[in-house]
Formats: C-alpha cells, sequence, structure tokens
C-alpha cells in the first residue's frame, strides 16, 4: 500500500525548497555551504558557484561579516539552533536587512552540517528605526514641556506668601522633576519591558542626588523582573516619592537607604525600601490606606500602588520600611 499523499508524489525536496516563500541553505560539517535554493540564487544573481563555501558572505554587508563569522562558527562548535540578523546586498547593489536561522541535522546519529533559512525583515527595521525617531522627538517635547512646568512653579515660589504655601510649592516642583527622571529612563528601554532591577536603581539614585546631591549612601539588593512601561511609570512614582521622603525624615542624610527587589515564588514580587529615619507614627504602620494624609506623602503612594494593583505595607525597624507587593502578568 502506497503511503503516500497524491499531492507530494513526485515532487522531490529542491522543488519544494526552490518554491518556497523564503531564501533557504544548506552547510556541510566543514561550515562550507553546499546549497541555495533559487530565491537566494535570484536574491543575489549568482550561481550555486560562486555562493558554494564561503562565497555568499561576499555579498553580506561589511560591516556585518566580522559578526556573521563569528556566530556560524560558534553554532558549528556546540551543534545547536542560532539566529542572527544582518544586512545582504541584492543583485543590483541593494542591501536588505535578513533574519537568518539555522538548525543542525544529523544523519544516522551523525552530525552532517547545517540547514538554514533567511527572512527579509526591512520593512520591519525600517519600522524600528522611525519609531525610534518618533519616540526621540516625543521624548524631548516631553522634557520642555517639564521644565517650562518647572520654571512657571519657580516663578510662583517667589510669589507665594507663607512657609507652608512654598513648602508645597517645593514639592510639586520636586514630583515634577521625578516625572521627568522617570521619563528619561523610560526612553532609555529598546523593548516594551523594563527591567526593575536596572530601572529602579537608577530612579532612586536620581532621587537622592536630586535631594542630597549624593547618592552614595543607597544600597541595592536587586532580582531581574521585567513589566511594562505603564506599570515601571507608576511603580517609578512610588519609588521618587519614597526616596524623596527618606531624605526628609531621615535620622541623617548619611545614613544608608536600602532598595530591594525580590522576586518569590507564584509571580509575586516584593519591593522594599528602608531608610534609618525616625520611622513612622503608629498610626500609619500596616497596610491600611492613608488617603489623604500629606505626611511624608503617603496619600499619593498608596493612590499609586492602587493603580497598578500593588499593596502597601508599613512597619518601623531602626527606622520606616515600605514593602511594595505586587503579582507578575502575562
Amino acid at each position: 500500500m502506497n503511503d503516500e499523499s497524491p499531492e507530494l508524489a513526485g515532487i522531490d525536496f529542491e522543488e519544494l525548497a526552490d518554491n518556497a516563500p523564503v531564501m533557504i541553505w544548506r552547510s556541510r560539517t566543514d561550515q562550507l555551504c553546499d546549497w541555495f535554493n533559487k530565491p537566494w540564487r535570484e536574491f543575489s544573481g549568482r550561481s550555486l558557484e560562486e555562493l558554494y563555501g564561503s562565497g555568499w558572505l561576499q555579498d553580506v554587508h561589511p560591516e556585518d561579516q566580522a559578526l556573521c563569522q563569528l556566530v556560524f562558527t560558534n553554532a558549528f562548535a556546540v551543534r545547536e539552533l542560532f539566529s542572527m540578523r544582518y544586512r545582504m546586498r541584492r543583485h543590483d547593489g541593494v542591501y536588505r536587512w535578513f533574519l537568518n536561522n539555522g538548525r543542525p541535522y544529523f544523519r544516522e546519529g551523525e552530525f552532517s552540517g547545517f540547514f538554514g533559512t533567511c527572512i527579509d525583515i526591512t520593512d520591519e527595521k525600517e519600522m524600528e528605526a522611525y519609531q525610534k525617531v518618533l519616540l526621540a522627538e516625543l521624548n524631548h517635547r516631553v522634557k520642555n514641556n517639564l521644565q517650562l512646568i518647572i520654571s512657571f512653579m519657580q516663578l510662583s515660589l517667589l510669589k507665594a506668601e507663607g512657609e507652608e504655601a512654598k513648602a508645597l510649592m517645593r514639592d510639586a516642583m520636586n514630583r515634577v522633576q521625578g516625572v521627568g527622571v522617570i521619563q528619561a529612563e523610560l526612553h532609555k528601554a529598546v523593548t516594551g519591558k523594563i527591567d526593575l532591577a536596572v530601572y529602579l536603581p537608577n530612579l532612586a539614585r536620581a532621587a537622592l542626588t536630586a535631594e542630597t546631591g549624593d547618592a552614595t549612601a543607597l544600597e541595592v539588593d536587586v532580582k531581574s523582573v521585567h513589566v511594562t512601561m505603564q506599570f515601571a511609570s507608576d511603580i517609578g512614582l512610588i519609588v521618587n516619592e519614597l526616596m524623596t521622603n527618606t531624605v526628609k525624615h531621615g535620622s541623617s542624610r548619611t545614613s544608608p537607604v536600602e532598595l530591594s527587589i525580590r522576586k518569590e515564588a507564584d509571580r509575586e514580587v516584593e519591593i522594599v525600601i528602608a531608610d534609618h529615619g525616625v520611622g513612622f507614627e503608629q498610626r500609619q504602620v500596616g497596610n491600611q490606606p492613608t488617603k489623604g494624609s500629606r505626611l511624608r506623602g503617603l496619600g499619593l503612594v498608596d493612590a499609586l500602588a492602587s493603580r497598578c494593583k500593588a499593596t502597601v505595607t508599613r512597619e518601623n525597624s531602626n527606622g520606616a520600611l515600605t514593602r511594595i507587593r505586587f503579582s507578575l502578568l502575562d
């Protein structure tokens, strides 16, 4: 009985490969390529003989050749999957971006070389570059607008009467400056995910520097945790507020401020910020919301925590210690 599908009867590998919508290559165990499908030959305008061995590398952009060869060599050494991006010259001299994926293959258990595919990703790369330009322009405008707001607030501070009004204005200015730092840190992100282990220490140091001119008192113990930009923005505002509080209510500006991030079981994350100051009032200890409280900015911290579905717990432990807990979402 013939189990072969009628649609595939009489079709060999090269016929399938030559009609595939991607460029396909094959190499031997010595890293030299010995076959390329029709789409590859049409793209390069070269014959199989010209592409054989390392001939195909002549079409790789000079700036990408070294990395390309390094990835290729390392993949052969460990005989594992690899993926790399590089520019390759088309037959008309135009360079296009490609994603090259390779996989080792075996015959009767023996390593026989690699098969791979190349997919044109030029449109995606151009869109990525365009988005970077837009983000840079947006970041520039946000920074200018924040600076303008701070300038208006400085004028208002000069006209403010009474120490309480002036203190409120200074607090507002500090928070706007904190937003600017958060914006700058988020702009550094290459992808849509932010690593809190990098992001929060940078924010904490910036907040301490803004208040005291020195961030050397910060002690950091963090684990990598990736979150969305929106979530990172809210958590960043909380950390900025708490860091400002440690300076205002700490017993000494030179005493250490501790920041830790722990990733626990069941996708639970805990951020701890502690100082060695006067601590919380007894009515503020625990996990009860402090809506409307102006002391230590607790009302703002709780409002932000509620927005990102985090819980806040406060305790006194040789100073003020705040725990922020949340669950990671997929």
